[in-house]
């Protein structure tokens, strides 16, 4: 079973490095972009990344499927299986690839209609920006093809690097740039044209690694295609009510309040940074997932969600407090003071949104690697439903900040669905609910009451008194001194279950309340 431990470690770091490298670029970008460019500028910069990020929507989870369904055509030896399973993905996210490209040149066309509060000098920039980043994601969504043959051979070291690598030399030549042109659309192309280089360098690593594999029209059948749309129907629609949720925010800021995009979109790009390491660590789950439910192992399975739920708490309890102690540094030293009143207000109120949602992140990844996404489905719709009606409403009566409010409420709807409406129905991970929040949120959340209770304190008392220097901030280090050793213990003990589970042929589950798997 050390294999199993070594190649969920190896995919989490591979992914870790893949994210945290796009993560890099999207902190240190602004940095140096807030300054070079300016507000309208920079908010243009801001709205066309959004824009041309909605074709990524487009891959319908093509590549999650290929990932899942080439690591059991491989473990079968099933070659023929393989070829067909690739051509038909690659058939179906070239025909994406145009959708992309014809979606993004109608936005580039209308933006000026789209988006009237953008000054008349810098929508033609914005367009041609778009269009540039759409003709690259025309051709990289048929190449993401090769990214998901790759981690279904659970060799997700290969796209970490070739994605990582292109992430930081596009972040390197779009500062070289902006120091000769502020060209939104030149800026475009450095970003774009190293994300191509990035899909065609993992296309020469498959065939090297599977020189057999090859894209053949005789294996376009409607069998295929027909299973692979099935599996990714689901997905596709998850996909959607995660655009809703996250990807609209800019959008719709930039709709009614052009001027507020850049400041909201900085907290955003934090919001994405941890979202982004979140979710790389846990895709790793993916393939080992489905070679445990392979395996019947549903034990397991079962409490590698309580584990990593528990552990993912610990991470995002901790960056809430981080952000309360120190977000105004923070965004100070980062971007600047210009951006402080609207950026951090609407920060803050995004990692709980971000915490609340992530309960259900490990459940999610385990449900996708198991096949059994639909499930997913109506908490994704209904969250990302009531977020567009929330944030749509919200911005009008209360402005930008609204937005981000709804996103709360948004989660809490979502996380209250999948624990009381979706646990309960999944009868291979008979997971009880109630212990699933005790375990995955309670454990978590216990060290922290104390920092959180005299960061609430302290709040409501600077609007009424002046504290000194020693009122604002002793009560807050006794408290992380006796809350720091606590939630290492949790910590050190939730990883120490992660390995036995990754290690042990079985474990029982009656203490953490999940109950033995009828299948």
């Amino acid at each position: 079973m050390r294999s199993l431990r070594f190649t969920i470690a190896k995919n989490a770091i591979a992914n870790l490095i893949r994210g945290g490298a796009s993560a890099v670029v999207a902190l240190v970008l602004p940095h140096f972009l807030t300054h070079s460019l300016g507000p309208d500028r920079f908010a243009g910069w801001a709205l066309m990344l959004q824009l041309a990020a909605y074709a990524n929507y487009l891959d319908f989870g093509v590549q999650t499927a290929v990932a899942r369904y080439l690591a059991g055509a491989l473990e079968k030896g099933d070659h023929q299986q393989r070829d067909r399973l690739f051509s038909n993905a690659f058939a179906i996210l070239a025909v994406a690839g145009m959708i992309a490209l014809c979606g993004l040149g109608i936005i580039a066309w209308q933006l000026p209609h789209l988006f009237r509060s953008v000054p008349a000098g810098l929508a033609g920039e914005i367009g041609s920006g778009v269009l540039i980043l759409g003709v690259v994601a025309a051709m990289n969504l048929p190449l993401s093809v090769y990214t998901g043959v790759l981690v279904g051979m659970q060799r997700n070291e290969f796209p970490a690097i070739a994605i990582a690598t292109s992430r930081l030399l596009g972040a390197v030549a779009v500062l070289l740039v902006v120091r000769w042109t502020h060209s939104l659309a030149w800026l475009a192309f450095c970003i774009g044209g190293f994300n191509l280089v990035a899909g065609l360098v993992q296309c020469v690593i498959v065939k090297k690694l599977l020189p057999a594999l090859r894209f053949k029209f005789a294996f376009l059948d409607r069998a295929t295609t027909a299973e692979l749309i099935r599996y990714c129907s689901t997905l596709s629609v998850w996909s959607f009510g995660m655009l809703l949720v996250s990807g609209l925010d800019v959008t719709i800021v930039g709709m009614f309040d052009f001027k507020a995009v850049g400041a909201y979109s900085i907290a955003a790009t934090l919001i994405m940074f941890f979202t982004g390491l979140n979710a790389a660590a846990f895709s790793a789950m993916l393939a080992p997932v489905a070679v445990l439910q392979a395996r019947q192992e549903f034990d397991r399975i079962s409490r590698l969600v309580i584990v990593t739920t528990r552990l993912n708490s610990y991470f995002s309890m901790g960056v809430i407090v981080l952000a309360f102690l120190f977000g105004d540094s923070l965004i100070r030293a980062w971007v600047g003071s210009a951006y402080l009143a609207l950026t951090l207000p609407v920060l803050k109120i995004l990692l709980i949104a971000q915490a609340v949602r992530l309960v259900g992140n490990g459940y999610g990844v385990v449900l996708v690697g198991m096949g059994l996404q639909r499930y997913g489905l109506a908490p994704a719709l209904i969250e990302g439903l009531s977020n567009l009606a929330l944030s749509l409403l919200a911005i009008i009566v209360i402005g930008p900040i609204g937005v981000a409010c709804a996103t709360l409420v948004s989660a809490v709807i979502a996380v209250v669905v999948v624990v009381f409406a979706v646990l309960p129905k999944i009868r291979y991970l008979s997971i009880d609910a109630r212990s699933f929040l005790w375990q995955g949120v309670g454990i978590p959340l216990r060290p922290y009451l104390p920092v959180f209770i005299i960061l609430l304190g302290r709040a409501w008392l600077e609007r009424r008194v002046h504290l000194s220097y020693t009122e604002r901030y002793l009560p807050l280090f006794l408290s992380f001194i006796f809350a720091g050793w606590w939630i290492w213990d949790g910590v050190r003990r939730t990883l120490q279950e992660v390995r036995s589970t990754a290690t042990a042929p079985k474990v029982a589950l009656d203490n953490m309340g999940a109950k033995s798997p009828t299948v």
